[in-house]
């Protein structure tokens, strides 16, 4: 039997790239730009509805006289993925999010000068509110028909694809006078969501040039990362898997009497690098990371000290590694600790 099928979605939902703000699991609202609805069956056929810019601003889309879907998927702010429209199947869905970058997961700070159509309130939206959502329910209940027929309603949970780096910044531990961050880089990421390992960025010691890293995910050093209360953080976002991202730091400053770093050099420095190649939750190595989570780092007590001997003359020195403490939650925050 036919019926009519409302699909709602979160008002605020889960919840990057740039110095951004540090965010808190739970807070992060959506920049709404596009959705589409898929109705599946037991065979994996689907059907796609669009929402229009009336059923993003109710968050919620209504569809006349529908078989009684297996499953109903809902992707939002689609990116460079091509989705497919009307009939079609799952493995069609799947191989053109497949497509999606990592550079649509990392996009520059939007300014919306008036409330939309959509439903987006006026202001400023980072990178973390612009990335591509997903989320799916096989569970539909009974709902009070609208326009006299009989209708089923399927609440719809949002969730990243990604997952958000908040990179506070280093400071100077014994051996050192002072210590400077000129710019910072992730490496060790995946550039599509397929999890291509082929096409991969995962520079090492002797590949590296700071050229060749996307510029989406280098930034400069700033002053507005002090990782003391209030202040920013170098955002990133990056695709879940079994690469775990390394940050690297590149640095000036000046060595204390007495001291070198690992090449030997004393006194004053530019050019050098600190490479963070794990992290730690609590006293576990982590050795993936999760889509719509959270990880933060070295965004307290001043940032992550450092000792002249782990700065090297070029980054991913093989002989030294630096692990970091951090932690993980659900777009979802988690602070996690770099190991030395």
């Amino acid at each position: 039997m036919k019926k009519s099928l409302v699909v709602a979605l979160p008002g605020a939902s889960v919840g990057t790239y740039a110095v951004e703000e540090p965010q808190a699991a739970g807070q992060i609202t959506p920049l709404y730009s596009d959705a589409v609805v898929y109705l599946l069956d037991a065979g994996d056929n689907a059907t796609c509805y669009a929402f229009e810019d009336a059923d993003l601003a109710a968050k919620s889309i209504k569809i006349e006289e529908v078989v009684k879907p297996v499953k109903v998927m809902v992707i939002v702010n689609k990116g460079n993925a091509a989705l497919p429209t009307g009939k079609t199947t799952l493995s069609a869905i799947e191989t053109t999010l497949d497509a999606l970058t990592v550079e649509e997961q990392n996009k520059a700070l939007a300014n919306l000068a008036a409330d939309d159509a959509k439903g987006n309130v006026a202001g400023n939206y980072i990178s973390v509110q612009q990335v591509t959502l997903k989320g799916e329910t096989t569970t539909l209940e009974d709902e009070t028909d609208w326009d006299g027929h009989d209708a089923w309603k399927a609440d719809v949970e949002l969730k990243s694809l990604v997952s958000r780096f908040e990179i506070g910044t280093v400071k100077k531990g014994t051996g050192l006078e002072d210590l400077t961050v000129t710019n910072v880089y992730v490496n060790y990421f995946y550039n599509t969501y397929d999890m291509d390992a082929a096409a991969a960025t995962k520079l090492d010691e002797g590949t590296w040039d700071g050229s060749t890293v996307l510029a989406e995910l280098k930034n400069a050093g700033s002053t507005e990362v002090t990782s003391a209360a209030g202040t920013k953080c170098y955002a990133y976002q990056v695709f879940a898997g079994d690469m775990v991202p390394h940050i690297i730091f590149e640095v000036s400053g000046t060595v204390s009497d007495g001291y070198k770093l690992a090449d030997g050099t004393t006194g004053a420095f530019t050019g050098k690098y600190i490479t963070v190649t794990g992290f730690k939750d609590s006293s576990t190595d982590i050795t993936t990371i999760e889509a719509h989570k959270i990880y933060k780092v070295g965004l307290e007590s001043g940032g992550i000290e450092i000792t002249p001997e782990v700065i090297t003359p070029d980054p991913e020195v093989t002989k030294y590694d630096l692990k970091v403490n951090i932690t993980v939650a659900d777009w979802i925050e988690t602070t996690v600790t770099p190991n030395i």
